[in-house]
């Protein structure tokens, strides 16, 4: 009796198929719970050094920047823009206030949770949310540049770090929702639109993204 070829080519088929289900699991976790809002400056970002000045690779997808124009424009985003000229506008003394505001509430995030991951390693959501953090003060440095104000140093100064990572986390917690809270206040007193996206977007990370993961480590 001659034995059947057919099972190896099925269990090849099946193979096949288990290892495209995987890619595209993958692929949909990659992109699960992307803040829409904070995504539009994500396909604008860069690299800020100290004084603020771009250093990042630039996004050419043009498609990223479509009705762009310099009331909404950001980082790279802005070269698009022909009458773009920074700065392009002057800013009231309250928006200034909340610009530095804002930087100076995401450095301390940044700089409690670098302590948190010295302390107790890096350590989720700790290391993801960091670099998250990363990105946000750049947003944020962004805007400075654009309406040319001055970016203030950084003098954020710790106090104590908890010792263990459920009281790291329910600290965090409770950071990640004094900064909503923060943004939900200073959004209506500012007049720029591009400004009231960014602190939108970042309030909707601390909200929506990052308090979730910390309360979740904090259980």
């Amino acid at each position: 009796m001659k034995k059947s070829k057919s099972a190896p080519r099925i269990d090849y088929f099946l193979l096949t198929i288990l290892f495209v289900l995987g890619l595209a699991t993958a692929f949909l976790l990659s992109s699960y719970n992307v803040n829409p809002l904070e995504q539009k400056y994500r396909n604008q970002s860069a690299s800020y050094g100290n004084m603020g000045y771009g250093r990042g690779m630039v996004n050419y997808n043009k498609t990223s920047y479509v009705n762009t124009n310099k009331e909404t424009c950001l980082m790279d985003g802005c070269l698009l823009v022909e009458d773009a000229e920074f700065p392009v506008a002057e800013l009231n003394e309250q928006t200034i206030k909340h610009l530095q505001t804002g930087l100076a509430d995401e450095r301390k995030a940044l700089a409690t949770y670098e302590t948190v991951m010295d302390k107790l390693g890096k350590v989720r959501p700790f290391i993801n949310i960091a670099r998250a953090e990363e990105h946000h003060i750049s947003m944020l440095k962004a805007l400075f540049d654009k309406y040319g104000v001055e970016i203030p140093p950084d003098t954020t100064q710790l106090r104590n770090i908890p010792e263990t990572m459920t009281e790291a986390c329910q600290l965090a917690a409770g950071a990640e929702i004094a900064n909503d809270a923060l943004y939900q206040k200073m959004i209506p007193e500012v007049d720029n639109q591009d400004i009231k996206d960014v602190f939108s977007a970042l309030a909707d990370s601390s909200k929506l993204m990052h308090l979730p993961a910390f309360v979740r480590c904090s259980n």
